[in-house]
Protein backbone atom coordinates (compact mmCIF):
# COMPACT_ATOMS: atom_id res chain seq x y z
CA UNK A 1 0.00 0.00 0.00
CA UNK A 2 1.08 3.78 -0.88
CA UNK A 3 2.23 6.17 1.94
CA UNK A 4 -1.35 7.56 1.49
CA UNK A 5 -3.32 5.04 2.21
CA UNK A 6 -1.60 2.85 4.75
CA UNK A 7 -2.32 5.74 7.96
CA UNK A 8 -2.04 4.51 11.13
CA UNK A 9 -3.25 6.04 14.49
CA UNK A 10 0.12 7.69 15.22
CA UNK A 11 0.10 11.04 16.76
CA UNK A 12 2.63 13.23 15.04
CA UNK A 13 4.44 14.10 18.55
CA UNK A 14 4.64 10.79 19.48
CA UNK A 15 8.51 9.02 18.97
CA UNK A 16 8.63 5.53 16.77
CA UNK A 17 10.47 2.60 17.32
CA UNK A 18 12.62 1.89 14.85
CA UNK A 19 12.78 -1.66 12.79
CA UNK A 20 16.38 -2.64 12.98
CA UNK A 21 17.69 -4.82 9.90
CA UNK A 22 20.74 -5.38 12.54
CA UNK A 23 22.95 -3.93 9.54
CA UNK A 24 25.58 -1.09 9.37
CA UNK A 25 25.47 1.54 6.17
CA UNK A 26 28.90 3.41 5.99
CA UNK A 27 28.70 6.75 5.05
CA UNK A 28 31.10 9.30 5.01
CA UNK A 29 34.10 9.74 8.04
CA UNK A 30 31.86 9.19 10.98
CA UNK A 31 29.55 6.35 12.68
CA UNK A 32 27.96 3.91 10.49
CA UNK A 33 24.14 4.33 10.02
CA UNK A 34 21.63 1.75 11.18
CA UNK A 35 19.76 0.02 8.59
CA UNK A 36 15.86 0.04 9.42
CA UNK A 37 12.94 -2.03 7.63
CA UNK A 38 10.94 0.80 6.98
CA UNK A 39 10.09 4.66 6.91
CA UNK A 40 7.24 5.73 9.59
CA UNK A 41 3.96 6.81 7.72
CA UNK A 42 3.40 10.40 7.02
CA UNK A 43 0.32 11.23 9.13
CA UNK A 44 -0.97 14.30 7.62
CA UNK A 45 0.05 18.42 6.80
CA UNK A 46 -1.24 20.09 9.82
CA UNK A 47 -0.41 16.93 12.21
CA UNK A 48 3.36 18.06 11.47
CA UNK A 49 3.32 21.32 10.56
CA UNK A 50 5.20 23.65 13.09
CA UNK A 51 8.98 23.53 12.37
CA UNK A 52 8.36 26.12 9.20
CA UNK A 53 6.53 28.29 11.43
CA UNK A 54 9.83 28.67 13.89
CA UNK A 55 11.73 29.02 10.81
CA UNK A 56 9.38 32.43 10.04
CA UNK A 57 9.26 33.55 13.68
CA UNK A 58 13.16 33.35 13.95
CA UNK A 59 13.67 35.42 10.27
CA UNK A 60 11.42 37.95 11.96
CA UNK A 61 13.77 38.94 14.04
CA UNK A 62 16.79 41.54 12.77
CA UNK A 63 16.02 41.11 9.36
CA UNK A 64 12.40 42.60 9.21
CA UNK A 65 12.22 44.93 12.56
CA UNK A 66 16.23 45.89 11.99
CA UNK A 67 18.06 46.03 9.28
CA UNK A 68 15.84 45.92 6.00
CA UNK A 69 13.70 49.03 7.85
CA UNK A 70 17.47 50.55 8.79
CA UNK A 71 18.37 50.43 5.17
CA UNK A 72 14.94 51.65 3.73
CA UNK A 73 14.76 54.33 6.33
CA UNK A 74 18.05 55.53 5.53
CA UNK A 75 18.27 55.04 1.87
CA UNK A 76 14.90 54.76 0.90
CA UNK A 77 14.10 53.41 -2.93
CA UNK A 78 18.08 52.59 -3.12
CA UNK A 79 17.80 48.94 -1.99
CA UNK A 80 14.45 48.13 -2.72
CA UNK A 81 14.48 45.87 -5.55
CA UNK A 82 17.15 43.95 -3.98
CA UNK A 83 14.45 42.01 -1.51
CA UNK A 84 13.05 39.83 -3.28
CA UNK A 85 16.07 38.30 -5.10
CA UNK A 86 18.26 37.79 -1.86
CA UNK A 87 15.29 36.39 -0.27
CA UNK A 88 14.78 33.39 -3.18
CA UNK A 89 18.88 32.79 -3.13
CA UNK A 90 18.10 31.11 0.51
CA UNK A 91 15.30 29.07 -0.48
CA UNK A 92 17.28 26.05 -2.01
CA UNK A 93 19.73 26.34 0.99
CA UNK A 94 16.94 26.20 3.30
CA UNK A 95 15.08 23.03 1.59
CA UNK A 96 18.84 20.74 1.28
CA UNK A 97 18.77 21.52 5.15
CA UNK A 98 15.55 20.05 5.62
CA UNK A 99 16.19 17.31 3.26
CA UNK A 100 19.27 16.29 4.90
CA UNK A 101 17.60 15.66 8.52
CA UNK A 102 14.57 14.68 6.89
CA UNK A 103 16.58 11.65 4.71
CA UNK A 104 19.00 10.71 7.92
CA UNK A 105 17.48 11.62 11.05
CA UNK A 106 20.45 13.14 11.53
CA UNK A 107 21.52 16.72 12.45
CA UNK A 108 23.39 19.07 9.76
CA UNK A 109 26.51 19.09 11.97
CA UNK A 110 26.34 15.27 12.29
CA UNK A 111 26.36 15.95 8.30
CA UNK A 112 29.35 18.22 9.02
CA UNK A 113 30.86 15.68 10.83
CA UNK A 114 30.47 12.72 7.83
CA UNK A 115 32.42 15.05 5.79
CA UNK A 116 35.38 15.37 7.78
CA UNK A 117 35.66 16.13 11.41
CA UNK A 118 37.71 19.23 10.30
CA UNK A 119 35.00 20.64 8.40
CA UNK A 120 32.86 20.31 11.64
CA UNK A 121 35.66 21.43 13.49
CA UNK A 122 35.68 24.72 11.51
CA UNK A 123 31.62 25.19 11.28
CA UNK A 124 31.73 24.99 15.41
CA UNK A 125 34.96 27.63 15.55
CA UNK A 126 32.25 29.70 13.84
CA UNK A 127 29.27 28.92 15.82
CA UNK A 128 31.34 29.83 19.13
CA UNK A 129 32.62 33.17 17.06
CA UNK A 130 28.79 34.35 16.06
CA UNK A 131 26.92 33.34 18.97
CA UNK A 132 29.49 35.45 21.67
CA UNK A 133 27.47 38.65 20.63
CA UNK A 134 23.55 37.09 20.65
CA UNK A 135 22.29 38.54 23.52
CA UNK A 136 21.53 41.53 21.08
CA UNK A 137 18.26 40.42 20.38
CA UNK A 138 16.95 40.15 24.31
CA UNK A 139 18.54 43.58 24.43
CA UNK A 140 16.82 45.29 20.91
CA UNK A 141 13.55 43.42 22.51
CA UNK A 142 14.34 45.06 25.68
CA UNK A 143 14.37 48.68 23.84
CA UNK A 144 10.97 48.23 23.57
CA UNK A 145 9.90 46.66 26.73
CA UNK A 146 11.53 49.58 28.47
CA UNK A 147 9.86 52.52 25.96
CA UNK A 148 6.64 50.78 27.18
CA UNK A 149 7.09 50.79 30.95
CA UNK A 150 9.92 53.54 31.50
CA UNK A 151 10.90 51.30 34.60
CA UNK A 152 12.62 51.25 36.49
CA UNK A 153 12.01 54.56 37.07
CA UNK A 154 14.90 57.01 37.13
CA UNK A 155 17.10 54.69 35.46
CA UNK A 156 19.50 55.93 32.25
CA UNK A 157 18.15 54.11 28.75
CA UNK A 158 21.30 51.92 28.61
CA UNK A 159 20.30 51.04 32.56
CA UNK A 160 16.58 50.28 32.02
CA UNK A 161 17.64 48.35 28.45
CA UNK A 162 19.77 46.26 30.84
CA UNK A 163 17.30 45.88 32.94
CA UNK A 164 14.84 44.28 30.62
CA UNK A 165 17.43 42.11 29.16
CA UNK A 166 18.07 40.39 32.34
CA UNK A 167 14.07 39.75 32.81
CA UNK A 168 14.01 38.66 29.22
CA UNK A 169 16.79 35.91 29.92
CA UNK A 170 15.23 34.97 33.07
CA UNK A 171 11.84 34.41 31.66
CA UNK A 172 12.72 31.94 29.05
CA UNK A 173 15.33 29.93 31.00
CA UNK A 174 11.88 29.73 33.19
CA UNK A 175 10.12 28.48 29.75
CA UNK A 176 12.57 26.09 28.64
CA UNK A 177 13.44 24.68 32.12
CA UNK A 178 9.86 23.93 33.20
CA UNK A 179 8.28 23.26 30.09
CA UNK A 180 8.60 19.29 29.64
CA UNK A 181 9.86 19.63 25.86
CA UNK A 182 11.44 22.35 24.88
CA UNK A 183 10.58 22.10 21.31
CA UNK A 184 6.55 22.87 22.38
CA UNK A 185 7.74 25.83 24.36
CA UNK A 186 9.92 27.15 21.37
CA UNK A 187 7.16 26.61 18.81
CA UNK A 188 3.84 27.53 20.73
CA UNK A 189 5.64 30.85 20.96
CA UNK A 190 6.53 31.70 17.73
CA UNK A 191 3.54 30.63 16.48
CA UNK A 192 1.67 33.02 18.40
CA UNK A 193 4.22 35.84 17.43
CA UNK A 194 4.18 35.05 13.94
CA UNK A 195 0.53 35.20 13.49
CA UNK A 196 0.17 38.87 16.09
CA UNK A 197 2.95 40.66 13.92
CA UNK A 198 1.37 39.87 10.94
CA UNK A 199 -2.20 40.98 11.76
CA UNK A 200 -1.03 43.83 13.42
CA UNK A 201 1.41 44.94 9.86
CA UNK A 202 -1.93 44.47 7.99
CA UNK A 203 -3.50 46.93 10.03
CA UNK A 204 -1.09 49.74 10.40
CA UNK A 205 -0.39 49.06 5.88
CA UNK A 206 -4.23 49.80 5.46
CA UNK A 207 -3.96 53.95 6.22
CA UNK A 208 -3.17 56.65 4.43
CA UNK A 209 -0.01 57.92 4.67
CA UNK A 210 1.35 54.31 3.91
CA UNK A 211 -1.63 53.51 0.88
CA UNK A 212 0.10 57.36 -1.34
CA UNK A 213 3.40 55.99 -1.64
CA UNK A 214 2.67 51.64 -1.62
CA UNK A 215 2.68 52.12 -5.66
CA UNK A 216 5.83 53.26 -5.76
CA UNK A 217 7.14 50.78 -3.70
CA UNK A 218 6.10 47.62 -5.25
CA UNK A 219 7.24 49.10 -8.09
CA UNK A 220 10.20 49.18 -7.80
CA UNK A 221 9.65 45.48 -5.67
CA UNK A 222 8.07 43.63 -7.90
CA UNK A 223 10.69 45.02 -11.25
CA UNK A 224 13.31 44.48 -9.31
CA UNK A 225 14.43 48.11 -9.36
CA UNK A 226 17.49 48.86 -7.17
CA UNK A 227 21.37 51.22 -6.83
CA UNK A 228 23.69 51.75 -4.87
CA UNK A 229 23.05 55.24 -2.54
CA UNK A 230 25.73 58.10 -3.53
CA UNK A 231 25.34 59.01 0.22
CA UNK A 232 26.21 55.11 0.90
CA UNK A 233 27.91 55.53 4.32
CA UNK A 234 31.24 52.97 4.36
CA UNK A 235 30.08 52.36 8.40
CA UNK A 236 27.38 50.38 6.74
CA UNK A 237 29.29 47.74 5.02
CA UNK A 238 28.63 45.49 7.83
CA UNK A 239 25.22 46.14 8.48
CA UNK A 240 24.58 45.06 4.82
CA UNK A 241 25.92 42.00 5.35
CA UNK A 242 23.80 41.94 7.84
CA UNK A 243 20.53 42.84 5.40
CA UNK A 244 21.61 40.39 3.22
CA UNK A 245 22.02 37.32 5.85
CA UNK A 246 19.11 38.22 7.67
CA UNK A 247 16.52 38.90 4.64
CA UNK A 248 15.63 35.33 5.17
CA UNK A 249 17.37 33.51 8.59
CA UNK A 250 20.73 32.61 6.89
CA UNK A 251 23.78 30.74 8.21
CA UNK A 252 23.19 29.04 11.55
CA UNK A 253 19.67 30.50 11.58
CA UNK A 254 18.95 28.19 8.52
CA UNK A 255 21.17 25.46 10.21
CA UNK A 256 18.88 25.48 13.55
CA UNK A 257 15.99 24.26 10.78
CA UNK A 258 17.48 20.83 10.88
CA UNK A 259 17.00 20.49 14.59
CA UNK A 260 13.13 21.66 14.82
CA UNK A 261 12.30 19.32 11.55
CA UNK A 262 13.83 16.39 13.89
CA UNK A 263 12.22 17.31 16.69
CA UNK A 264 8.82 17.96 14.80
CA UNK A 265 9.43 14.21 14.06
CA UNK A 266 9.37 14.60 9.80
CA UNK A 267 10.09 11.22 8.16
CA UNK A 268 13.18 9.64 10.43
CA UNK A 269 13.08 12.08 12.85
CA UNK A 270 10.16 9.80 14.43
CA UNK A 271 12.98 7.71 15.82
CA UNK A 272 14.73 10.41 17.34
CA UNK A 273 14.11 11.64 20.68
CA UNK A 274 13.49 15.04 21.99
CA UNK A 275 15.38 17.31 24.75
CA UNK A 276 13.47 17.42 27.27
CA UNK A 277 13.32 19.52 30.44
CA UNK A 278 15.59 18.06 33.30
CA UNK A 279 12.43 18.94 36.07
CA UNK A 280 9.23 18.18 34.40
CA UNK A 281 10.39 16.63 31.56
CA UNK A 282 11.01 12.06 30.80
CA UNK A 283 14.40 11.68 28.96
CA UNK A 284 14.02 10.37 25.48
CA UNK A 285 16.79 8.33 23.79
CA UNK A 286 18.71 10.96 21.30
CA UNK A 287 20.86 8.71 18.96
CA UNK A 288 24.23 10.13 17.60
CA UNK A 289 23.53 8.12 13.90
CA UNK A 290 20.56 8.07 11.75
CA UNK A 291 18.85 5.58 9.87
CA UNK A 292 19.02 4.15 6.22
CA UNK A 293 15.77 2.40 5.28
CA UNK A 294 15.64 -0.93 3.13
CA UNK A 295 15.15 0.07 -0.83
CA UNK A 296 11.80 -0.80 -1.47
CA UNK A 297 9.00 0.61 -3.43
CA UNK A 298 7.05 1.34 -0.47
CA UNK A 299 9.63 2.85 1.27
CA UNK A 300 10.57 5.12 -2.24
CA UNK A 301 6.95 6.07 -1.96
CA UNK A 302 6.83 6.91 1.13
CA UNK A 303 10.36 8.79 1.21
CA UNK A 304 8.37 11.05 -1.58
CA UNK A 305 5.52 11.95 0.74
CA UNK A 306 7.87 13.31 2.93
CA UNK A 307 9.97 15.68 0.98
CA UNK A 308 6.68 17.01 -0.53
CA UNK A 309 5.93 17.57 2.55
CA UNK A 310 9.29 19.11 3.70
CA UNK A 311 8.40 21.61 0.59
CA UNK A 312 4.66 22.63 1.82
CA UNK A 313 6.16 22.85 5.19
CA UNK A 314 8.99 25.59 4.73
CA UNK A 315 6.84 27.14 1.71
CA UNK A 316 4.85 28.70 4.19
CA UNK A 317 7.19 29.85 6.78
CA UNK A 318 9.42 31.25 3.78
CA UNK A 319 6.65 33.22 1.97
CA UNK A 320 5.38 34.05 6.03
CA UNK A 321 8.51 35.82 6.15
CA UNK A 322 8.75 37.27 3.00
CA UNK A 323 5.37 38.85 3.54
CA UNK A 324 6.66 39.92 6.48
CA UNK A 325 9.51 41.70 5.72
CA UNK A 326 7.37 43.08 2.59
CA UNK A 327 4.99 44.64 5.12
CA UNK A 328 7.98 46.35 7.34
CA UNK A 329 10.20 47.75 4.53
CA UNK A 330 6.41 49.24 2.61
CA UNK A 331 5.95 51.02 6.52
CA UNK A 332 9.77 52.21 6.75
CA UNK A 333 9.46 54.00 2.96
CA UNK A 334 6.36 55.39 3.82
CA UNK A 335 6.87 56.52 7.29
CA UNK A 336 10.62 56.22 8.07
CA UNK A 337 12.08 57.46 5.37
CA UNK A 338 10.54 60.95 4.72
CA UNK A 339 10.74 61.94 8.09
CA UNK A 340 14.38 60.52 8.43
CA UNK A 341 14.05 58.03 11.24
CA UNK A 342 16.15 55.42 11.23
CA UNK A 343 16.45 52.70 13.82
CA UNK A 344 20.09 52.48 15.78
CA UNK A 345 21.66 52.50 19.34
CA UNK A 346 19.98 52.11 22.27
CA UNK A 347 16.70 52.79 20.46
CA UNK A 348 17.33 49.78 17.54
CA UNK A 349 13.16 49.11 18.61
CA UNK A 350 12.06 52.10 19.27
CA UNK A 351 11.59 54.35 15.96
CA UNK A 352 9.47 51.90 14.24
CA UNK A 353 6.79 52.28 16.57
CA UNK A 354 5.66 54.75 13.98
CA UNK A 355 4.51 52.20 12.11
CA UNK A 356 1.54 51.34 15.03
CA UNK A 357 1.63 55.14 15.39
CA UNK A 358 0.41 57.10 12.64
CA UNK A 359 -2.55 54.91 12.63
CA UNK A 360 -3.53 54.72 15.68
CA UNK A 361 -1.83 57.09 17.56
CA UNK A 362 0.25 56.53 21.24
CA UNK A 363 -1.95 53.10 21.51
CA UNK A 364 -0.47 52.43 18.24
CA UNK A 365 3.07 52.77 19.36
CA UNK A 366 2.98 50.62 22.43
CA UNK A 367 1.20 48.13 20.59
CA UNK A 368 4.23 48.22 18.41
CA UNK A 369 6.47 47.90 20.60
CA UNK A 370 4.93 45.02 22.24
CA UNK A 371 4.91 43.40 19.32
CA UNK A 372 8.83 44.29 18.55
CA UNK A 373 9.51 42.70 22.01
CA UNK A 374 7.85 39.68 21.47
CA UNK A 375 9.33 39.45 17.60
CA UNK A 376 13.32 40.00 19.73
CA UNK A 377 13.07 38.47 23.01
CA UNK A 378 11.37 35.01 21.15
CA UNK A 379 14.68 35.26 18.52
CA UNK A 380 16.75 35.17 21.72
CA UNK A 381 14.79 31.77 23.30
CA UNK A 382 15.07 30.49 20.04
CA UNK A 383 18.83 31.04 19.39
CA UNK A 384 19.48 29.56 22.98
CA UNK A 385 17.97 26.74 22.45
CA UNK A 386 19.47 25.77 18.70
CA UNK A 387 22.85 26.99 19.71
CA UNK A 388 22.54 24.77 22.77
CA UNK A 389 21.51 21.92 20.53
CA UNK A 390 24.81 22.44 18.30
CA UNK A 391 27.46 22.83 21.10
CA UNK A 392 26.16 19.33 21.90
CA UNK A 393 26.79 17.99 19.01
CA UNK A 394 30.16 18.85 18.35
CA UNK A 395 30.72 17.69 21.75
CA UNK A 396 28.96 14.80 21.67
CA UNK A 397 30.76 13.74 18.23
CA UNK A 398 34.04 14.52 18.95
CA UNK A 399 34.64 13.91 23.17
CA UNK A 400 34.28 10.51 24.55
CA UNK A 401 33.51 12.31 27.97
CA UNK A 402 30.62 13.70 26.67
CA UNK A 403 29.46 11.18 24.83
CA UNK A 404 29.26 9.48 27.80
CA UNK A 405 26.94 12.33 29.72
CA UNK A 406 24.68 12.40 26.24
CA UNK A 407 23.43 15.02 23.77
CA UNK A 408 20.53 15.86 27.00
CA UNK A 409 23.14 16.72 29.24
CA UNK A 410 25.47 18.70 26.99
CA UNK A 411 22.34 20.56 25.59
CA UNK A 412 21.56 21.75 29.40
CA UNK A 413 25.40 22.40 30.00
CA UNK A 414 25.62 24.69 27.14
CA UNK A 415 22.11 26.50 27.85
CA UNK A 416 24.07 27.88 30.88
CA UNK A 417 27.21 28.10 29.56
CA UNK A 418 25.73 30.42 26.82
CA UNK A 419 23.56 32.19 29.48
CA UNK A 420 26.74 33.19 31.41
CA UNK A 421 28.11 34.19 28.37
CA UNK A 422 25.36 36.91 27.36
CA UNK A 423 25.38 38.24 30.73
CA UNK A 424 28.79 39.13 30.34
CA UNK A 425 28.63 40.51 26.20
CA UNK A 426 25.62 42.52 26.78
CA UNK A 427 26.57 45.52 28.34
CA UNK A 428 29.74 45.82 26.16
CA UNK A 429 27.91 47.36 23.41
CA UNK A 430 24.85 48.45 22.28
CA UNK A 431 21.98 45.74 20.86
CA UNK A 432 22.71 46.51 17.18
CA UNK A 433 26.51 46.35 17.04
CA UNK A 434 26.26 43.17 19.13
CA UNK A 435 23.51 41.53 16.63
CA UNK A 436 25.86 43.04 13.26
CA UNK A 437 28.64 41.05 15.03
CA UNK A 438 26.46 37.76 14.62
CA UNK A 439 25.50 38.62 11.70
CA UNK A 440 28.53 38.86 10.05
CA UNK A 441 29.74 35.59 11.39
CA UNK A 442 26.49 34.40 10.06
CA UNK A 443 27.27 35.16 6.63
CA UNK A 444 30.83 33.61 6.60
CA UNK A 445 28.94 30.29 8.21
CA UNK A 446 26.94 30.01 4.75
CA UNK A 447 29.59 30.47 2.76
CA UNK A 448 31.43 27.63 4.38
CA UNK A 449 28.47 25.56 4.80
CA UNK A 450 27.23 25.73 1.52
CA UNK A 451 29.68 23.39 -0.28
CA UNK A 452 29.59 20.92 2.88
CA UNK A 453 25.56 20.43 2.17
CA UNK A 454 25.82 20.39 -1.89
CA UNK A 455 28.08 17.36 -1.01
CA UNK A 456 26.73 15.59 1.24
CA UNK A 457 22.98 15.58 -0.53
CA UNK A 458 24.35 15.06 -4.03
CA UNK A 459 27.21 12.58 -3.34
CA UNK A 460 27.76 10.96 0.23
CA UNK A 461 23.89 10.61 0.86
CA UNK A 462 22.21 9.06 -2.46
CA UNK A 463 25.61 7.09 -2.37
CA UNK A 464 24.45 5.25 0.91
CA UNK A 465 20.84 5.87 0.10
CA UNK A 466 20.47 5.39 -3.35
CA UNK A 467 19.97 8.13 -6.06
CA UNK A 468 16.07 8.36 -5.57
CA UNK A 469 17.16 10.73 -2.22
CA UNK A 470 18.87 13.20 -4.51
CA UNK A 471 18.01 16.51 -4.94
CA UNK A 472 16.90 17.98 -8.11
CA UNK A 473 19.25 18.88 -11.00
CA UNK A 474 17.49 22.86 -10.50
CA UNK A 475 18.06 23.10 -6.38
CA UNK A 476 21.62 22.07 -7.36
CA UNK A 477 22.12 25.11 -9.65
CA UNK A 478 19.91 26.83 -7.25
CA UNK A 479 23.14 26.25 -4.18
CA UNK A 480 25.69 26.52 -6.41
CA UNK A 481 24.71 30.38 -7.57
CA UNK A 482 23.67 31.21 -3.94
CA UNK A 483 27.38 30.02 -3.05
CA UNK A 484 28.81 31.82 -5.85
CA UNK A 485 27.07 35.44 -4.95
CA UNK A 486 27.55 35.13 -1.30
CA UNK A 487 31.54 34.42 -2.00
CA UNK A 488 31.66 37.41 -4.43
CA UNK A 489 30.17 39.57 -1.61
CA UNK A 490 32.54 37.86 0.93
CA UNK A 491 35.17 38.98 -1.25
CA UNK A 492 33.74 42.18 -1.49
CA UNK A 493 33.49 42.64 1.92
CA UNK A 494 36.97 41.70 3.04
CA UNK A 495 38.19 44.26 0.25
CA UNK A 496 35.77 46.99 2.04
CA UNK A 497 37.46 46.67 5.64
Amino acid sequence: MSANTNMRAVPADVRETPDLVGEQVAMGRYTPLQRIRSLPVYPGFMALFGAGMVWAAMAQGSGELIWWPYFISKYGPAFVGLMLPLAFLQYAYNIEIGRYTLTTGETLFTGFQRVHWVAAAVMWLLLLFTFMWFGGYAAAGATALRSIFNFPAGWSVRGQTLFWTYVTMVAWLLAMVLGPVVYRVIEKVMTAVVIISMVGLLIAVFQGEVLARAGDFFARLFTVRFFWPQNFDPKDTSNFINAVTFIGNGGFFSIMYSYWVRDKGFCTGKFVGRVTSPITGKEETIPSVGFVPVDTPENRSRYRTWIGHLYRDFTVGFFGNTFTVTLTCLLSYCLLFPKGLVPKGWDIMVVQAEFFRSALGGIGAIMFWVVGAAFMCDSYGGITDAVSRMHADWFVHNFKWAERRGFRSMYWIWVGILSLITIITVPLAQPGMLIMLGGVGNFFAMVVSIPLLIYLNYYLVPKAYGSYTRGTNTMLVWMVVSGVIYLGLTVWYLISL
